[in-house]
């Protein structure tokens, strides 16, 4: 007899994992008029800590949607593909930070690159100095904030496994011996019994 089980493949689905962070920058942008009348709307001190309380709801609810898309297209350890939602976007958010870093030493000046601005629209804009606290304490809550909404949008996501059908164990298929036996000749024919009742042996 044969059961049927679930055949959950091995490894990590990357397309899952970037379809999941196209979908929280996707939501991120539909988020960030909101937060960013918010803000506008707010008085920021250097001490303030309510500006950053939007910005970590927004990064939030935008993870916990890319981390529940990540994990319902992989179908399989989905709050493993949902967090690393956000350990994909934490990646890129590092490397623009060391670009910038790099554009600010004058180390891509060869490419025409002068500052982060020049890469990145709207940069040049931030005022960092009149909140420092702000963003210091949003981007240490944020970078927990999104960690833990990928993996709660993975949680939420359904797994479909494809089902698979496997033999059950402790069955064996059943073996049929068959014994040929042949039966000999004897060497002398037997004798035969006349019709005199005298035995005669033919030749």
């Amino acid at each position: 007899m044969a059961r049927t089980a679930l055949v959950r493949p091995a490894g990590t689905a990357w397309g899952a994992v970037l379809g999941g962070w196209i979908a929280s920058i996707g939501a991120m942008a539909l988020l960030a008029p909101a937060i960013g009348t918010l803000l506008a709307n707010a008085r920021v001190g250097t001490n303030d800590l309510a500006p950053a309380v939007p910005v970590v709801l927004g990064l939030f609810l935008a993870y916990l949607i890319g981390g529940y898309v990540a994990g319902r297209m992989a179908g399989y350890r989905t709050s493993w593909h949902g967090m690393l939602t956000a350990f994909l976007s934490l990646f890129v958010v590092l490397v623009l930070m060391l670009a910038g870093y790099a554009a600010d030493r004058g180390l891509l000046a060869v490419t025409g690159v002068e500052s982060l601005a020049d890469v990145i629209p709207g940069v040049r804009d931030l005022d960092i100095t009149t909140s420092g606290n702000a963003v210091t304490f949003g981007a240490l809550l944020g970078f927990l904030a999104s960690i833990f909404a990928g993996w709660l949008g993975g949680v939420l996501a359904p797994s479909h496994a494809v089902a698979g059908t496997v033999p059950a164990a402790g069955t064996a298929e059943r073996v049929e011996k068959r014994e040929a036996v042949r039966e000999r000749r004897p060497l002398m024919p037997a004798p035969t019994i006349g019709r005199n009742g005298e035995e005669r042996v033919s030749r």
